[in-house]
């Protein structure tokens, strides 16, 4: 397993909120075009605080990235009553047999500030940067073994056409002198098409302790015969915002978690000093990137890193 720690440069704020009518931009994710073009989405609130996902063209050479042209508005959220009526987020892009896929995540609010989130799939045209949703349901969602909701944002298709996915299951809410408070963790299933998923019913990765509660957004790259896992995570006795961790795999479902080594963290000051989370990490001409959100889940936008003294 990875023993030396990853060292992350931080290059700053990539996009800057807000777009007209729109605040946040957060759940930043990827996709190759063809060169050095790319696609990125991500996810903007709108003035009722319900997530839409904009595409934009941009460019990635040399560790440097650059947003390109006007970001367009893809994705809204769905019907009354739809598993997404409340928004979308960004997931997590996903090339296969030609076909560009975006998973998403929709998002349904109940009383009482309770909320349902699960997933759905899109195909993109990354030339057109158009998007539309592949069914009205979700591809994952709430069933037997996912009981509250079940977001994925990680995907890895081995070289067997076997699909993996890496999500967040609930485990439970509970009702607090300040309201309900949530419990989630991170699970993982198979699939042999991406749209019906076989579930683990157990955790991959365990809580640190008994104050740690929730993980979000894994990013899974497959790097040197070895699954490497990139997450955001809270709380400490101390801290209740996300910072990022990391965890490695021989085979995706074994991981030994080693935050230590994950090479980056909060900044002394501006927009990424309260809270680091949501990365979506990829590798371009031998190039290792991080896309990821700082302070108010993305309130301040979202910015980049790389990884120096590449071996």
């Amino acid at each position: 397993m990875i023993t030396d720690k990853f060292n992350w440069k931080k290059k700053g704020l990539l996009f800057e909120p807000p777009i007209s009518g729109f605040s946040h931009g957060s759940h930043p994710c990827i996709i190759h075009k063809k060169g050095n073009d790319f696609v990125v989405a991500f996810t903007c609130r709108d003035v009722e605080r319900r997530s839409h996902i904009f595409l934009s063209d941009a460019v990635v050479s040399d560790g440097e990235i650059r947003l390109m042209g006007q970001p367009k508005l893809v994705l809204a959220p769905g019907d009354p009553g739809y598993f997404d009526c409340d928004g979308v987020i960004s997931g997590c892009f996903v090339a296969h047999s030609g076909v560009c896929y975006l998973y998403f995540v929709g998002w349904q609010n109940l009383p009482e500030g309770l909320w349902i989130c699960d997933t759905g799939r899109a195909i993109v045209d990354i030339e057109k940067l158009e998007a539309k949703k592949e069914y009205l349901g979700p591809v994952l969602g709430r069933d037997k073994t996912n009981p509250l909701f079940a977001a994925a944002t990680a995907f890895h298709i081995d070289s067997g056409g076997r699909w993996h996915a890496w999500f967040n299951s609930g485990i439970h809410w509970k009702k607090t002198s300040e309201g309900w408070s949530h419990r989630y963790g991170f699970h993982h299933a198979e699939s042999g098409d991406g749209v019906d998923w076989i579930c683990e019913t157990e955790m991959c990765i365990p809580f640190a302790d008994e104050y740690e509660y929730a993980f979000g957004r894994p990013s899974v790259v497959y790097w040197d015969n070895l699954f490497h896992m990139w997450f955001a995570h809270r709380a400490t006795k101390d801290i209740d915002t996300y910072r990022i961790g990391f965890a490695s795999s021989k085979d995706g479902l074994n991981w030994e978690r080693n935050d230590a080594i994950a090479g980056i963290d909060v900044s002394s000051e501006g927009w990424d000093s309260e809270m680091i989370c949501y990365p979506s990490v990829f590798l371009h001409q031998g190039q290792k990137y991080m896309l990821y959100n700082g302070n108010g889940y993305g309130s301040t936008g979202f910015g980049y890193a790389v990884i120096e003294d590449q071996k």
